[in-house]
């Protein structure tokens, strides 16, 4: 019986532990929610990877994704502050804004992602060229992202003084080595802008007595041209004395003389005759009334030409206004608002 019973207990613990453990409700919904924190994280990461990468819509699918999957998630401000980017990035500027908007909205104005979604607003404005709303918005603000914006607006509008004090005030608020390091081109390139060599007046008007040269002093390439080739035309048209007759009689040039030609006349001894045996003078001289037919020409010429040159006299402002909104762009260009563009950002990767 001993040994009947031992061997019972052994088949009754060899069967208790071979079973798999129970596992509860609860055991299996941390299990699913482990695996869902999971494919959250790894589709948050592949979202980062195609902005870094710069795919923006694809980006855009999986953001939007995201947003269908996990509404009301506490990473959605961010979502859509990259949706917004993305846009941004893409240059769909109208739907960039629309969605910055939106991240605003969905946060407090003391928030980091808020402030972003500002400076964001704040870089398509300036790339919009709105450089009035700019200042309009940073009129009374201390914030050194907002000052330069600011000092950026009002070097475009040429306005030097102004610039350099907003560029002054960010360099104070930002108070840092590295800013100030970034900010000493600007100051340099403010001096520049202000000193760019301008036209003059007076040398405009001496090069517009050369048809064309007033404006080709001027930068105007397609006027001159322009002016150029009508003054030519009008002088073909004035120095061409062939006369045209109706009928089948007509007159070939000559700078004495006009001679009839038409297949009814032939010369015989020097004098025309015409088919008929009626003798034609051989010499016809052309009349002054003629010369009538010159005028009208001469006047729309002389009119080109003092319009010419008066255009080149008040063009002479516009024209060095535009030569340096040229310099300024072409400085813009190489020391870009981007280098500033350094603020905190919200981050969909989160440890």
């Amino acid at each position: 019986m001993s040994k009947k019973f031992t061997l019972i207990i052994i088949l009754l613990v060899t069967i208790l532990f071979g079973q798999d453990q129970y596992r509860s409700v609860q055991n299996a919904q941390d299990d699913w929610q482990d695996y869902s924190k999971f494919q959250k994280h790894e589709l948050l990461s592949f979202c980062d990877f195609l902005i870094t990468e710069g795919f923006y819509e694809r980006a855009l699918l999986s953001l939007f994704q995201y947003l269908y999957r996990y509404p009301g998630d506490s990473l959605e401000t961010a979502v859509y502050y990259y949706i917004a980017q993305s846009y941004e990035f893409s240059e769909n500027f109208d739907l960039a804004e629309l969605y910055y908007t939106r991240t605003q909205e969905m946060s407090d104005s003391t928030d980091m992602v808020f402030r972003a979604a500002e400076y964001r607003k704040m870089y398509l404005l300036l790339k919009a060229e709105d450089y009035d709303q700019i200042l309009k918005k940073t009129k009374l603000s201390k914030d050194p992202y907002d000052l330069t914006f600011r000092g950026y607006a009002f070097f475009h509008k040429l306005k030097w003084i102004e610039a350099r004090q907003a560029f002054l005030a960010a360099e104070e608020q930002f108070d840092h080595k590295y800013y100030s390091k970034r900010l000493a081109p600007i100051f340099k390139a403010i001096d520049a802008s202000a000193n760019v060599p301008l036209r003059n007046k007076w040398l405009s008007l001496a090069a517009s007595l050369v048809p064309g040269g007033g404006h080709a002093y001027l930068e105007q390439w397609e006027s001159a041209g322009g002016m150029l080739i009508s003054i030519m035309l009008i002088s073909s048209m004035i120095s061409n004395t062939t006369l045209t007759q109706s009928g089948k009689l007509s007159f070939d040039q000559s700078n004495q003389h006009v001679v009839p030609l038409s297949n009814g006349i032939k010369t015989e001894n020097n004098s025309f005759t015409q088919q008929r045996g009626y003798a034609l003078s051989g010499n016809i001289k052309l009349s002054t009334e003629n010369a009538k037919i010159l005028i009208p020409p001469a006047i729309v010429g002389l009119g080109f030409y003092i319009g010419s040159i008066w255009k080149t006299w008040t063009d002479v402002d516009e024209a060095n206004r535009a030569r340096v909104e040229r310099f300024v762009g072409r400085v813009t260009d190489k020391i870009a608002i981007d280098r500033f563009m350094d603020f905190p950002e919200p981050e969909l990767i989160t440890q």
